[in-house]
């Protein structure tokens, strides 16, 4: 780390350096730079100001933050569906660890997450911040603002989604609206942080929408399974539908294999196929209290 980044409000900075390079032809598009961003994550973050929750703090908070319910500003109108105003609202979450061996500081598990209000309301799964071995978190916005994370507001364990808040100190945040719902078929996109390749988009469907069984007071929890492509990394990441709406989050994959042969380790020719479970809109919402 040769540069700190400057501070600008609460909790914030600029970025480290030009994280997104800009190419004019006809319409400017936004080219991801994963080394700048990891960098400026970590600059950001290390800052001695921050005073952010590192994981054992983080997995209290999820405790105690079980149950609870958040007011819930106004649900901002639909974002353009296009690629750069998705990203606008969809961050990294990660952390810091100082490593002895060569006295730097490093960034730790990435995942993903996503703006739900500007006020600093950002949503991700539950098992994001469930790592009590876990540094310093801290999350990053679209143009390489660093914000440390301050409280977990609300989380639902078994649904594997919690709120976390940050403060934007006046910062202009990019919000991604709730969906109504969603059906089997209808198309939806991704964009998350697989294996620390930044804002990456992936596109499908809605392969299935189902029920399972809770121990909590609920009964049972809406999840979707879905067909794009994620991976490690992504957990948190947005699903959204054709107008830029969220419709549910990723979750966790689970592969379906063929029976192995007595005698043989399975490996990847036994894989038939693999189901992309999301949390869903209605157990995403269940963590909000609408404000009139």
């Amino acid at each position: 780390m040769t540069e700190q980044a400057k501070p600008t409000g609460k909790g914030g900075t600029m970025p480290w350096i030009m994280l997104l390079a800009l190419v004019a032809a006809g319409q400017a598009a936004p080219v991801i730079d994963d080394v700048a961003l990891e960098r400026g994550f970590v600059a950001g973050l290390a800052r001695p100001e921050a005073d952010a929750l590192h994981g054992k703090r983080a997995t209290k908070a999820l405790e105690a933050a079980e149950g609870k319910t958040v007011d819930f500003p106004a649900v901002a109108a639909p974002v353009p569906p296009d690629y750069e105003s998705v990203c606008r609202g969809v961050v990294v979450i990660g952390s810091v660890d100082f490593c002895p061996d060569c006295q730097e500081t490093h960034m730790g598990a990435v995942s993903s997450g996503w703006i739900a209000s500007s006020e600093g309301h950002v949503v991700t799964n539950h098992h994001v911040l469930a790592d009590k071995t876990a540094g310093e978190l801290g999350v990053m916005t679209f143009d390489g603002t660093v914000y440390p994370v301050l409280e977990v507001l609300a989380a639902d364990r078994e649904g594997d989604a919690a709120i976390l808040r940050i403060d934007p100190g006046g910062a202009a945040l990019s919000a991604l609206p709730l969906s109504a719902g969603v059906r089997t078929g209808n198309n939806i996109r991704v964009v998350g942080h697989p294996d620390g390749r930044f804002y990456s988009l992936t596109e499908g469907i809605v392969s299935r929408v189902f029920v399972e069984p809770t121990s909590d007071e609920r009964g049972t929890r809406t999840w979707l399974t879905v067909t794009a492509d994620y991976g490690g990394g992504s957990s948190g990441a947005p699903v959204l539908n054709e107008a830029g709406e969220v419709v549910g989050m990723v979750s966790s994959t689970a592969a379906l294999l063929a029976d192995a042969v007595e005698g043989a380790e399975s490996g990847a020719a036994d894989v038939q196929m693999v189901f992309r479970d999301c949390a869903s809109v209605e157990t995403i919402g269940g963590l909000f209290r609408r404000r009139e």
